[in-house]
């Protein structure tokens, strides 16, 4: 014997009625029972075979799933049965987080891609007025949960009653609703992240006007002292001639200051702009460090009476691809560096192959007063120095020549507290 429904589809086709205008009877249930309601939730997740679309009410609602299992249910869905699952969670007005963040910071997030997850915010202030939760099962069956008291923290104490519906003309209007939502929480996201990304860029617009600001202060201060030291010996060579010798060296050293800073200002200029040249060719690395070694130490140990020692004992011979003046510049930078923060002790230089990396690696270690806590995360950017010597260049042009030689520069603080040791890493050449 044929079903009622079977029999009227028989009797309709009869007539010329087409069966897709059948209108499928409505099965609707009210639940009232808490226990009853989680349940059902549980069960519709459970048996969801191809999709799931679910809005959770409220962030504390969010609380309840996880807490009361849904999440990993929805979860378990999509990674052991491949059920597509769409997950929107509604935010407060002053709550507003992405999705995926909150998921990463109770560590669940979902790493199956046919989980998606998306935040709308809801322009409400938080209340505890009623809720409304709503599911949608393989686009045929939708369960609606209506929250009570969405203070409580568990799903049987907040539901107040549930309504079943198992009707295809009724869950496609609820999954209207849900798709629209659904592009809303798209454009939120969208939003948010476009506003994240202009924060971003007006901390970074601030942090370089003001880098820039700073540049001009301290390169107009540094520039100044020099110029005014030359300009005000040449005055005291016009009146007083027979103490030439003193005030041509003060006026050469002060010269040579000043030759240096504007270098390293220019040398900034290109490296930012991105037009720093480099003129390669294979150079003898040893002998490089030794021409620094030679000319540094001759003028640095004797002009400020430092009784420091420098040694460096070549191991093997050694052979880059690089600039000869920028490698120079770079090594006497680190070398300056070093003896600018040691006043006794050894400042020892080591390069070595790493033939497993196929890179030069070059130490220059002192036993000065090592790396101030407060620059050591900032070392190599520009105007970052404890010394009352030299604007914080030397650093940051050094690392830039490294890095456009395709290696690397690293420091830290020796163990034991003395001293600091600079580490540069260069590519050999094939």
């Amino acid at each position: 014997m044929k079903s009622p429904p079977d029999a009227s589809r028989e009797k309709l086709a009869q007539v010329g009625v087409a069966e897709e205008n059948v209108i499928e009877p409505e099965e609707m249930k009210i639940l009232s029972d808490p226990i009853e309601i989680r349940q059902t939730y549980f069960n519709l997740i459970k048996t969801a075979k191809s999709e799931i679309s679910l809005i959770i009410a409220t962030p504390n609602a969010l609380r309840r799933n996880l807490s009361g299992g849904i999440i990993d249910a929805l979860r378990d869905a999509a990674q052991e049965r491949n059920v597509k699952v769409n997950l929107v969670i509604p935010a407060y007005e002053d709550q507003i987080y992405a999705a995926t963040d909150t998921f990463q910071r109770f560590g669940l997030m979902p790493t199956a891609q046919n989980f998606q997850i998306k935040t709308i915010l809801p322009m409400t202030r938080q209340t505890h007025k009623i809720k409304s939760t709503f599911l949608v099962i393989d686009k045929k069956t939708s369960f609606i949960i209506d929250v009570k008291d969405d203070t409580k923290q568990k799903l049987i104490d907040a539901v107040g009653f549930a309504s079943y519906y198992n009707s295809k003309s009724r869950t496609e209007s609820y999954r209207y609703i849900f798709e629209t939502i659904w592009r809303q929480a798209d454009l939120y996201e969208s939003l948010a992240r476009a506003n994240k990304s202009l924060k971003e860029a007006y901390e970074k617009l601030k942090l370089h006007d003001a880098m820039e600001k700073e540049f001009i202060n301290i390169a107009a201060h540094e520039l100044r002292t020099p110029s005014q030291a030359i300009i005000g010996y040449a005055e005291m060579l016009k009146q007083f001639p027979d103490r030439s010798k003193h005030y041509e060296d003060a006026i050469s050293r002060n010269a040579e200051r000043l030759y240096g800073l504007v270098t390293k200002m220019l040398d900034v200029a290109r490296i930012e702009s991105q037009t720093l040249k480099l003129d390669k060719t294979d150079i003898d690395l040893n002998e490089k460090i030794q021409n620094v070694i030679k000319d540094i130490s001759q003028q640095a140990l004797v002009d400020s009476h430092k009784k420091v020692s420098i040694v460096f004992e070549p191991k093997q011979p050694i052979t880059i691809y690089a600039d000869k003046a920028r490698m120079f510049q770079v090594f006497a930078n680190l070398l300056n560096n070093a003896l600018k923060f040691t006043n006794c002790g050894n400042i020892i230089i080591t390069a070595i192959k790493d033939d497993k990396a196929n890179e030069a690696v070059i130490s220059v270690t002192d036993s000065g007063t090592g790396l101030h806590p407060d620059i050591l995360p900032h070392l190599f950017s520009k105007f970052k120095s404890k010394s009352d010597k030299g604007i914080g260049l030397g650093l940051y042009i050094a690392k830039s020549i490294v890095e456009a030689h395709g290696g690397r520069i690293e420091a830290q603080n020796n163990v034991g507290g003395i001293g600091a040791t600079f580490t540069v890493f260069l590519p050999l050449p094939d």
